[in-house]
C-alpha cells in the first residue's frame, strides 16, 4: 500500500548528497510524486542510490544549454516544490534562478555550511560539518580522542530540516497563494538538534564535557552487552533480589540512591559474576518481566533478524536498477497502521527522461 498525505504534490530533487536526497525520500515516504533530475553523467549518490532513490522517477536534462533551459522552465512551473543540493556554481546558480521566475514554486536550497557567512564558499563534508557544529567535541570519553557520528548524520539532519522546510511553505502556499525560497544548512540544522548541549555551556562553568565513560549502564554478558536502568531505586532493589546478591560494605555506599551514576564500572564489576555465563536475550527478557527498563546492544547486522522489528515489518526488500534486492529500513512512522509499501523499486539513471519531456508538452504550467 502506498502512502497518501501528500498525495498529488509533485516535487523536483536535484541531488547529489543526503541533503537533498533524504529529504526526497521522506517525501515519498509520505505520498509525494518525486522526480529525480540529474545533469548527464551525474549518477548521484551512488552506494546511497537503492536507500534514498526508492519510489522516484529519475530524468536527465541539460539545463546548461538553450533548449534544456527552456525545458527546466517549463518542468519547474508544473511542480509544487523544488529540493536541491548541488553546489556547483554554474549549474547552482542557473538552477536557482530559474526556480525564481515561477511565483508559485517552492525552493529548498541545501547546503553544508549556508549560503552566506564567512564559510559559504569553503569546501566541506559531513566530517568537517559535525566537527564545526560541536557534536565532535561531546561525542566519546572522557580523557580520548572526540569521535565523529557514524554515516552521513549531519546531512541526513539537514534533510530532515529541509522536509520540514517543504511543508510549511506549502502549508503557507495554500494561505498565501506563493512560493518561498527556503535555504537549509548542515551546519545549523545539526547546531539545532544539539542544543541542549548549547544551553548546557551557558550555565555549566563554559562547556559541557564528555563523560568518564561512554558505556553508561552497559554490562557484559556471554554473548555481548545489556543496557540495564538502575537510577531508580525500585529497579535497583529489583535486580538484587531477583539475582540474590548484596553489595559489600565498601561498595554499598557507591551504590546507593544518587550515588550509582558515578559508579558505572563498579557496578559492571558487581553484575560480572551473575551475568558472566548468561546470554543477553535471557537478561533482557528477565529484566522486562519485572518492569526494570532494560535493552541489547544491537549490531546493524542483529537488527535484521530481530523479532521485535521483523513482527513489525519495518525492513523492505527493495531491488535497484541494478544487482539483488537488498534489506533496509522503512519509514519511521505510519499513519491509521499503514506505511508505504516495498514493491517500490530504484529508477534506472534517465529512465523516466522521455515519457516526461513528452508530457510538458500538454501538461499545464501552474502560475
Amino acid at each position: 500500500m502506498s502512502m497518501s498525505l501528500l498525495n498529488g504534490l509533485r516535487v523536483i530533487e536535484v541531488s547529489c548528497t543526503p541533503r537533498a536526497g533524504f529529504c526526497g525520500k521522506m517525501l515519498v515516504d509520505a505520498g509525494a510524486e518525486v522526480i529525480k533530475l540529474s545533469l548527464p553523467g551525474d549518477e548521484g549518490p551512488g552506494a546511497f542510490s537503492n536507500w534514498l532513490d526508492r519510489g522516484k522517477e529519475s530524468v536527465v536534462l541539460d539545463w546548461r544549454t538553450d533548449e534544456g533551459a527552456r525545458l527546466l522552465s517549463r518542468l519547474l512551473g508544473s511542480v509544487d516544490v523544488l529540493v536541491s543540493d548541488i553546489e556547483c556554481e554554474g549549474p547552482a546558480r542557473e538552477l536557482a534562478a530559474a526556480a525564481a521566475t515561477v511565483p508559485a514554486l517552492v525552493h529548498v536550497s541545501t547546503s553544508d555550511l549556508g549560503h552566506s557567512g564567512p564559510f559559504a564558499e569553503r569546501p566541506s563534508s559531513d566530517l568537517i560539518v559535525a566537527a564545526l557544529s560541536g557534536m565532535c567535541y561531546i561525542n566519546g570519553e572522557a580523557g580520548r580522542l572526540p569521535l565523529r557520528e557514524p554515516g552521513n548524520q549531519a546531512r541526513i539532519v539537514a534533510g530532515i530540516a529541509a522536509y520540514l522546510g517543504v511543508l510549511a511553505a506549502v502549508i503557507n502556499r495554500g494561505q498565501s497563494g506563493k512560493g518561498q525560497a527556503v535555504e537549509v544548512s548542515a551546519l545549523e540544522a545539526l547546531v539545532n538538534v544539539l542544543n541542549p548541549s548549547v544551553l548546557q555551556s551557558s550555565y555549566q562553568d563554559g562547556q559541557p564535557r564528555r563523560q568518564p565513560s561512554a558505556q553508561g549502564f552497559l554490562v557484559d554478558c556471554a554473548d555481548g552487552r545489556v543496557s540495564i536502568i538502575t537510577s531508580a531505586q525500585r529497579s535497583w532493589d529489583t535486580i538484587l533480589d531477583l539475582w540474590g546478591i548484596t553489595p559489600s560494605e565498601e561498595d554499598a555506599p557507591k551504590f546507593a540512591e544518587g550515588e550509582r551514576r558515578k559508579h558505572h564500572a563498579e557496578i559492571r564489576t558487581f553484575f560480572g559474576p551473575v551475568l558472566a555465563s548468561r546470554d543477553r536475550q535471557d537478561v533482557f527478557e528477565e529484566m522486562c518481566a519485572v518492569r526494570v527498563p532494560a535493552g541489547m546492544l544491537m549490531s546493524p547486522a542483529d537488527l535484521l533478524t530481530d523479532r521485535h522489528l521483523l513482527a513489525r515489518e519495518a525492513f523492505d526488500a527493495l531491488t535497484g536498477a541494478e544487482g539483488p534486492a537488498r534489506t533496509f529500513p522503512g519509514p519511521g512512522f505510519r499513519v491509521a497502521g499503514e506505511r508505504p509499501g516495498a514493491d517500490r523499486g530504484v529508477p534506472a539513471f534517465g529512465a523516466d527522461t522521455a515519457s516526461l519531456l513528452a508530457s510538458l508538452a500538454t501538461e499545464e504550467v501552474r502560475a
